[in-house]
């Protein structure tokens, strides 16, 4: 039988003496010296400061190691499943690693004796953590990709530290005052693709040699040698290049914000004090007048999330009817409360067997298969009404004020004889019967009517009756104001009405009898 890679694996560490380990360890941790758990902290913070910055989840490189998915793996495979990560260590630090996550309890057999998982646990706290997210962000680059890119650099100490800080102030000044940005300054000696043995650091590393840092400094002229010399002191590498990320993130520090505000136009909404007829119509009648207009049936979609039949359903079901018969829209927050409130019982589910019942009523009759001869009125006009029209509640006082305007109008037409409707129809090209405010105030103007604001605003109030002050409508309007006469009503009636076919008087009467010649003769019924 073949041994399996971590059997083979396994062997060596097996076979090595407690004794030697032991001795091993405490070699590594005298030469590191210093407390350990103070060492054991920098390690962490080293690996999450990793982690983080790759997005890496420690607990992926660590599978292979744990087929049996117990938490635990061996010292090898710990040491090289960090290295798969990516994270650098010495044996001297991976060994107090290991020690300090080693599982001592009697149960764990070696070699299977480090606890990755409280390890991996650890590491993946850096995501859970906002606080330990703010602490590293200090250390963040600023360009592209920086965002998630971290610098262990930091800027040396020099003898002078406020001279140091009077010639950053001048620069933030001069950057803030010909908007210079010191990062796109010296970000082309580092952006080319091209494989050069010329180009020491990386692709947007940071860094430029301090040749071509001081070749590209745009501050020659303001700045003397000497000042030039102490930025180069303060951000020279170990490799004797100049870490321009750095100086450009003090800049930045020191510089207020950048960001200029821009101009804005917030929506300040006039407060509305008008009275709707919605407001004071039940959420009910309105679903009734909207299922009436459309048709619909409503049965069939609660009963998809009822298989038992049961009649109830969950508040969340409910809306999700509304939403797919597309009522929704006309059902504000408080409606649907107010629904809730009239149907849900006291276990939180939604009657909606009585909530059907209720609405379909608009145009059936429950048990209207026991009545045969009954006869219901179809939905008309003034059933639908609340559904297509949402007008405006007058008082008296504006009411006689719209009277007034609309007798005016009403007597100018009268009088010269005045087509308005071609004018409107100009307007209306969809031919929806509305037109805006601003198209009414101008037909208005056209006709020499001389209504001013006030009139214009008083026939708004009684026309508009979608919700809002910009429709108008302007069909009732001239039904209003120019009223057909009554032989054009009759004309109209009788093109519209049904069809009357010619029917001849019955030969016979009730009793079988033949009737006279004179009341037998064909006339019109």
């Amino acid at each position: 039988r073949p041994a399996s890679p971590d059997r083979r694996l396994r062997r060596p560490l097996v076979s090595t003496p407690s004794g030697a380990r032991t001795s091993r360890l405490a070699r590594a941790v005298a030469r590191m010296g210093g407390d350990n758990d103070e060492k054991i902290a920098e390690l962490m913070h080293r690996i999450q400061l990793h982690a983080m910055t790759r997005r890496i989840r420690c607990r992926e490189f660590f599978n292979d190691a744990d087929p049996l998915r117990c938490g635990r793996c061996s010292e090898i495979f710990f040491h090289r499943a960090l290295d798969m990560a990516g994270v650098k260590l010495t044996e001297e630090e991976a060994m107090l690693l290991i020690e300090h996550y080693t599982d001592h309890s009697p149960k764990v057999l070696p070699p299977a004796t480090v606890s990755y998982s409280k390890f991996c646990s650890d590491v993946d706290e850096v995501f859970r953590s906002d606080e330990l997210q703010e602490g590293m962000q200090n250390m963040m680059m600023t360009q592209s990709p920086g965002s998630t890119v971290m610098t262990t650099f930091k800027p040396n100490s020099l003898a002078d530290e406020d001279e140091f800080m009077h010639v950053l102030h001048r620069i933030a000044a001069l950057c803030k005052a010909r908007g210079v940005f010191l990062k796109w300054v010296y970000n082309d000696a580092d952006r080319t693709t091209n494989p050069s043995p010329a180009m020491t650091n990386p692709r947007r590393g940071g860094k430029v040699a301090e040749v071509a840092f001081r070749r590209a400094w745009p501050f020659k002229k303001e700045m003397s040698p000497a000042d030039l010399d102490l930025i180069c002191d303060r951000f020279r590498t170990k490799t004797g290049d100049i870490h321009y990320m750095a100086l450009h993130n003090e800049i930045s520090e020191v510089l207020p914000d950048p960001a200029q505000p821009f101009p804005t136009s917030p929506l300040y909404l006039r407060p509305d004090n008008t009275q709707w007829s919605h407001q004071e119509l039940h959420v009910v009648d309105k679903i009734k007048a909207k299922v009436a207009e459309r048709r619909m049936r409503l049965k069939e979609f609660f009963q998809d999330f009822d298989p038992l039949r049961k009649g109830y359903c969950t508040p969340g079901q409910t809306k999700t009817v509304f939403t797919i018969l597309n009522l929704s829209k006309d059902i504000d927050r408080n409606d649907f409360e107010q629904l809730l409130a009239t149907y849900m019982g006291e276990d939180g589910l939604f009657n909606y067997s009585r909530f059907v019942a209720d609405v379909e009523s608009a145009f059936t009759v429950p048990g209207l298969e026991k009545s045969p001869l009954a006869v219901i009125d179809f939905p008309d006009a003034g059933t639908t009404s609340p559904a297509r029209r949402n007008t405006m509640r007058l008082t008296p006082t504006r009411q006689m004020k719209v009277d007034y305007v609309e007798d005016k109008i009403r007597t100018y037409i009268r009088k010269r004889r005045a087509e308005l409707k071609p004018m409107f129809q100009d307007f209306d090209r969809a031919n929806r019967g509305y037109i805006s405010r601003s198209q009414f105030s101008r037909i208005m103007s056209m006709m020499n009517l001389g209504l001013d604001e006030r009139a214009i605003a008083l026939l708004c109030n009684d026309f508009c009756d979608l919700g809002n002050h910009n429709d108008f409508n302007w069909k009732r309007f001239l039904r209003c104001v120019d009223p057909p006469a009554k032989e054009v009503e009759v004309a109209m009636l009788e093109m519209t009405s049904p069809h009357i076919p010619f029917k001849p008087r019955p030969y016979f009467d009730s009793r079988g009898k033949v009737l006279k010649k004179s009341m037998s003769m064909p006339m019109i019924a």
